[in-house]
């Protein structure tokens, strides 16, 4: 069991926050919090800037928290005696191998990593359609797998990560391969997540062999996008690839599409905004009186860019990178 999430139900806790579970429907992840349903500990899960800090929660709640609007994890999620917990773990717990005992929902499997291993928690918007697949088939079974941190957890969709999320319900180590039975689920979606794996493709044949027989697929994978993620980002993959690797395993792609929020825009904002907040101050304000104009007509290697792009370190270099080369010897 997740310990540091256990510690959040001490003895008194109230449980009874707003939205905490309403037996039926979606649950929502992060609730409001009031001086009664206060709990430090939920409280620095929802605000990572708070711990991050140093900062005392009940403090931070009191001088900013109240007028800010912050929100808790809900109590409902880390609490395995709670209904939702008891009707997810009786609805999934015969869906995870047989080599995976586990008493109750959230669980952790093998070396997991920590919170701490992150600039910052993966809460990815909601994608539609899977949703929308969801809500429309409550009887059946659903795998969102690197789901991060969610508004809100469905009752009919197991969550997975490999960090103690507080929308998981099952932690696992990340080796690219899960304690889930063959043909387990109708659905499987995996959003800006297999960008993050070392095995991009042994997660492919993992949601196969996961998937009942007709079962269906919602993939993201970024393409055009800087190194993020902490800490790790392996690969990205273009249309192409993100359609060939799962048509190499039996797959028939229905559809594969740049959705309006996956644009050119995106890829050129996020760019130039992470550029720009890189650059030394004086290189930064260079930068950002030049018009898009006077940037296209500058040779990426001529002196204009030479001064502005000279003074960045390494790792932003790597973030920003168009290539990189990599020199190997064979070992003996």
């Amino acid at each position: 069991m997740i310990s540091f999430l256990r510690r959040a139900l001490r003895p008194g806790h109230p449980t009874d926050a707003p939205a905490a579970d309403s037996g039926t429907g979606p649950v929502d992840v992060l609730v409001p919090v009031t001086p009664r349903t206060f709990d430090p500990v939920l409280y620095r899960l929802a605000n990572p800037d708070v711990a991050q800090a140093g900062a005392d929660p009940a403090l931070h709640f009191e001088a900013f928290g109240r007028t800010e609007g912050r929100l808790q994890v809900n109590p409902t999620l880390v609490d395995p005696g709670s209904a939702y917990r008891r009707e997810k773990f009786a609805r999934f717990a015969g869906l995870l191998d047989a080599a995976y005992p586990c008493p109750s929902f959230p669980a952790m499997a093998g070396s997991v990593l920590s919170l701490k291993d992150y600039l910052s928690e993966s809460a990815n918007l909601d994608f539609a359609p899977f949703i929308a697949e969801i809500e429309a088939h409550p009887e059946r079974d659903y795998l969102d797998l690197g789901c991060g941190l969610r508004q809100r957890v469905h009752r009919n969709c197991l969550y997975l990560e490999v960090y103690p999320s507080a929308a998981a319900d099952v932690i696992v180590a990340p080796n690219c391969s899960y304690p889930i039975r063959d043909g387990a689920f109708d659905g499987i979606g995996c959003f800006a997540v297999l960008e993050h794996t070392r095995q991009p493709w042994r997660v492919a044949r993992e949601i196969h062999r996961m998937l009942k027989p007709g079962g269906r697929i919602w993939i993201d994978w970024p393409f055009l996008q800087p190194v993020h993620g902490y800490p790790s980002h392996y690969f990205n993959a273009t249309r192409e690839g993100l359609t060939s690797i799962f048509e190499d395993l039996g797959f028939r792609v229905e559809s594969a599409e740049t959705r309006p929020d996956q644009g050119p825009q995106q890829t050129l904002a996020w760019i130039l905004r992470a550029l720009a907040e890189r650059l030394p101050a004086a290189e930064r304000a260079r930068f950002e009186a030049m018009s898009v104009g006077e940037l296209l007509r500058e040779p990426p290697d001529g002196p204009v860019w030479s001064e502005l792009c000279g003074g960045l370190d390494d790792s932003v270099r790597s973030m920003l990178a168009c290539g990189n080369c990599l020199i190997a010897t064979k070992a003996a």
